[in-house]
C-alpha cells in the first residue's frame, strides 16, 4: 500500500463521512490533484477491491479498506496531538505536518507515542483517535447545517480541511466553543452565530463540516 494510495482512501472516508456523494471530481479537487489522475487511480483501487461505487453515494470503502484508514487516522491523530500539546502547534500548524508524517513513522514510534501521551481519545479537532487495530467510529455529533436554528450549541468535531482550520483560528472557534446559533438564510446559504455580542458569518460549505451537539 503506497502513501499516495493511502491518501485516496482516506479522502474517500472523509467525503462519505459527510454525506457527500464521492465522485472524481470532488476527489480531485479537495485532493488538489487532476482528474485524469484521480480518474486512474480510482480504477487501480477499484481493480485491487479497496472501493466500490454505488450510484448514490458514490466511491465507498470496501474489505480492508477500513482498517487501513483507521490505522493511517491513528497516526495522524496521535502526531496531531503531539505537535499540539508538546511542541506549541497551532490549531490549524497540526494538520499539514501530520499529513506528511503520517506516512513516514513507523509502528514502533506511534506505539510509543500513544503511551507516551496517556493513550488518548480525542484528537485537537475533535475526531476520536483509534487503538491499535480497531475501527475508528466517529462521535455522535450533527453538522451545523442539519440542526435548528433558534438553540445553542457546542462544537465537537471538525473536519481536517486546512482551509477550514484557518477560518477556525481566525474567528477564535475552538473545539468546546460555545455558541448560539442564530440565523440561517436559505437563500444566501448564509449561517450567523452569536459568541455573547460578536456575530460570525459562515457560509453552508463551512457550516457543513463543523459537527456540533446541543448545550
Amino acid at each position: 500500500m503506497t502513501p499516495n494510495k493511502e491518501d485516496y482512501l482516506k479522502c474517500i472516508y472523509e467525503l462519505g463521512n459527510q454525506d457527500f456523494k464521492v465522485t472524481n471530481k470532488l476527489i480531485a479537487e479537495v485532493m488538489g490533484v487532476s482528474a485524469p489522475a484521480t480518474s486512474e487511480m480510482m480504477k487501480k483501487l477499484l481493480a485491487d477491491n479497496f472501493i466500490e461505487k454505488d450510484k448514490v453515494k458514490g466511491y465507498k470503502l470496501k474489505g480492508t479498506s477500513m482498517a487501513i484508514v483507521s490505522d493511517l487516522v491513528r497516526k495522524h491523530r496521535l502526531i496531531e496531538l503531539f505537535l499540539f500539546n508538546h511542541l506549541g502547534y497551532t490549531f490549524e500548524q497540526v494538520h499539514a505536518e501530520a499529513e506528511v508524517l503520517e506516512h513516514v513513522v513507523s509502528d514502533l514510534f506511534v506505539d510509543k507515542l500513544e503511551h507516551i501521551l496517556g493513550y488518548p481519545r480525542i484528537c485537537p479537532h475533535g475526531g476520536i483517535v483509534p487503538r491499535k487495530e480497531e475501527i475508528l467510529e466517529e462521535l455522535i455529533a450533527y453538522p451545523l447545517d442539519k440542526v435548528t436554528v433558534g438553540q445553542s450549541y457546542r462544537i465537537k468535531r471538525v473536519i481536517d480541511n486546512i482551509d477550514l482550520l484557518r477560518y477556525l483560528e481566525n474567528n477564535h472557534l475552538k473545539i468546546g466553543t460555545e455558541f448560539f446559533f442564530s440565523e440561517k438564510d436559505d437563500f444566501t446559504g448564509i449561517y450567523t452565530i452569536s459568541l455573547g455580542t460578536q456575530s460570525i458569518q459562515m457560509t453552508h460549505a463551512v457550516a457543513k463540516q463543523i459537527y456540533v451537539d446541543a448545550v
